[in-house]
C-alpha cells in the first residue's frame, strides 16, 4: 500500500484503498473541519536493521491499532465484547450500522470520517494526550482499555511473540 499510496495519491486528500470483494483505489478529499490535516511522505534516511526490529515494530503497532480501535469504539459507543480485538473497519462499520460484509463506499466513509475525527480529536483532549509525542504508555492503555491488567496482556498480548517480555522492560 505504501507504494500506491506514493504513485496514486492527490493533493488534499487521503487515498482510500480496499481489496474486498475486489482491488480499488480512489482518493478521498479530506474533510474541510480539519483544515489543519496533514499528510506527508517523507523518507528519513535512517538506516533501520528489520531483521532485528521489524517484527517487534510491526508487532507493536498491530497491539497500539487495536486497542486505539477499542478507545475509538467507547469514544463512539460502539459495543465491543470484552474479549473481542475490534479493528478500526470494525468500529466504523458498527458505527454507521453498515454490515461488516459491505464496503462503505466513498460517500458514506467521507461522511464517516467527518463525523468521527471531532471524535478522535475529543478523546484525545478527554484522555489528556498533549504534546508532540501523543502516545500512551503500557499502563495508560491498560487503564483505558476497561480491562484488568491481566485481561489486557491475554487479550491483546499473549498472541504477539514476545511482546510482553519487550514491553515489560
Amino acid at each position: 500500500m505504501d507504494q500506491a499510496a506514493s504513485v496514486i495519491s492527490t493533493a488534499q486528500s487521503a487515498l482510500y484503498i480496499t481489496f474486498h470483494p475486489q482491488l480499488f483505489a480512489e482518493p478521498i478529499p479530506l474533510p474541510v473541519t480539519t483544515p489543519r490535516s496533514v499528510f506527508v511522505c517523507a523518507n528519513s534516511l535512517v538506516v533501520a536493521d528489520k531483521v532485528v526490529s521489524s517484527k517487534f515494530r510491526y508487532n507493536l503497532r498491530v497491539v497500539e491499532t487495536l486497542v486505539a480501535a477499542r478507545l475509538l469504539a467507547y469514544r463512539l459507543k460502539v459495543n465491543v465484547g470484552k474479549n473481542e480485538k475490534i479493528t478500526i473497519k470494525e468500529v466504523i462499520h458498527r458505527y454507521t450500522g453498515v454490515p461488516e460484509t459491505e464496503e462503505l463506499g466513498s460517500d458514506k466513509l467521507k461522511e464517516t470520517l467527518e463525523h468521527v475525527l471531532p471524535e478522535v480529536e475529543a478523546l484525545k483532549k478527554a484522555e489528556g494526550v498533549q504534546g508532540e509525542d501523543p502516545g500512551l504508555t503500557l499502563q495508560e492503555m491498560i487503564e483505558r482499555s476497561q480491562l484488568s491488567q491481566e485481561e489486557f496482556q491475554q487479550l491483546y498480548l499473549s498472541w504477539v511473540d514476545g511482546m510482553l517480555t519487550v514491553l515489560a522492560l
